[in-house]
């Protein structure tokens, strides 16, 4: 009786392990192991592995980040398909019939940039859309929540903004000059850098009037933070700057400034108390205490996935770190200006301006005197990301070129923006 049961058993077993196809007979279901490679760029030829596929290709679809692939072969056991433009990083999955098969992730190695101007044309102060618009050194730059774009128009002494439909118009401030104000009516003296929370204020480095401005989603211009010249902590109009310039904002609503000509970085609470974070008089030093760090002329900053604050060290030439707990280090650059890719620890940079951090932790600067857009990835390697020579040209990766980049914001996973400062307008780079 035992053995009786035994042979039951098995058959179960072997039935439950089968499908069946379109004329009804019982098949073995198709099964997933492995893909090799696990990560490349585009065109990469992958195999997957596993058993039951058949030899039918023409019942066979692969996806990777649900983007189709294309078929090269099929086996009973392996399936060869090429990784598809812009699949980017994502699950692997291959439909056999309509049996659905889930694979690992395969990691999309980013090959391209391509470079184009989404607005702007000649030096100037006009609103429109497209090639009418004109800017006059454009700065700082952000997206709100809505898709919206605002341009720190540096020397035109105002804020403008560009729809998600293209067409810019003047948000904030009209001439050269200190007023607090709606929209137009107030005004800003060579505003640098500008950051946004999380209810779509906006804030601004107003450079030569020492403040930080706030500016409601309404177009309400305050003075949020700052009096006159000068290197004092203490709440809102209290305290001091000398030239503020880089400004971002963290999860808490905490503003951090790069306090330029003072050689140090601020941080202001949501409520305005401003305190210096790190660094104390002009010069190059790392340090485990923050206040005993140096820097020179510190521009722009962003924040990372550990709460870290990055700070393109302009006057450095390096890219340095405010750790959470505020000890200072040098990621890569070296007081010596230049330009070289490779290690972190070789890498030469050139009046490094602007930086912003992707999902994945990667860094993107604007090397400005070096006229490109660099990348430190996460494997410690420093890249030419776009540009070449100064110049003014759309293109793929080094076959386009910028004019003193300055500013730089992300907008989704694989588009970066920049303000080409000289050229007087903002490009777009498309990672594919």
């Amino acid at each position: 009786m035992k053995k009786l049961t035994l042979i039951m058993l098995s058959v179960v077993l072997a039935i439950s392990s089968c499908s069946k196809n379109d004329d009804g007979d019982n098949v073995a279901a198709p099964t997933l192991t492995t893909i090799t490679p696990n990560n490349g760029p585009k065109g990469t030829l992958v195999t997957i592995n596993g058993d039951n596929f058949g030899a039918d290709a023409s019942a066979i679809q692969v996806y990777f980040n649900e983007i189709e692939a294309e078929v090269q072969s099929v086996t009973n056991t392996a399936i060869e398909a090429i990784v598809p433009s812009r699949a980017y990083t994502g699950v692997v999955k291959v439909m056999v019939n309509n049996t659905e098969l889930l694979g690992p992730e395969f990691s999309y190695t980013i090959t391209r940039a391509i470079v184009d101007t989404m607005v702007g044309s000649d030096l100037g102060n006009a609103d429109g859309q497209g090639v009418n618009v004109q800017f006059n050194n454009p700065r700082g730059i952000v997206f709100d929540s809505q898709g919206h774009l605002y341009v720190v128009d540096n020397s035109n002494h105002s804020i403008r903004k560009v729809t998600a439909s293209g067409v810019t118009t003047t948000f904030a401030g009209s001439t050269q000059g200190f007023a607090d104000g709606i929209g137009t009516s107030a005004k800003f003296d060579s505003p640098g850098f500008i950051a946004i929370d999380a209810q779509d204020n906006l804030y601004v480095t107003d450079l030569y009037n020492h403040k930080i401005r706030k500016i409601t989603p309404d177009g309400e211009v305050s003075t949020f933070a700052g009096s006159t010249q000068g290197n004092e902590d203490g709440i809102g109009t209290e305290a001091k700057f000398f030239h503020p310039m880089g400004i971002t904002i963290d999860a808490d609503g905490n503003l951090y400034v790069s306090d330029t000509y003072n050689h140090n970085i601020r941080k202001i609470t949501p409520t305005g108390e401003v305190t210096t974070l790190a660094g104390s008089e002009q010069g190059f030093a790392d340090a485990v205490v923050g206040t005993e760090a140096k820097f020179q002329y510190p521009h722009g900053l962003a924040i990372d996935k550990n709460n870290n604050i990055l700070v393109a060290d302009r006057g450095n030439n390096g890219i340095r770190k405010i750790s959470a707990i505020g000890s200072v280090t040098t990621i890569t650059g070296s007081t010596q200006a230049g330009y070289e890719n490779g290690p972190l620890g070789t890498a030469l940079f050139n009046d490094p301006i602007a930086i912003e951090v992707d999902e994945d932790g990667n860094l993107y600067i604007t090397d400005t005197d070096n006229h490109v857009i660099r990348k430190v990835d996460n494997y410690g390697q420093v890249s030419t990301f776009a540009g070449s020579t100064l110049g003014n040209s759309d293109g793929i990766d080094m076959q386009a070129s910028f004019n003193r980049p300055f500013g730089i914001t992300k907008k989704g996973k694989y588009k970066m923006y920049v303000s080409d400062s000289f050229n007087h307008r903002i490009r777009r780079i498309t990672q594919e």
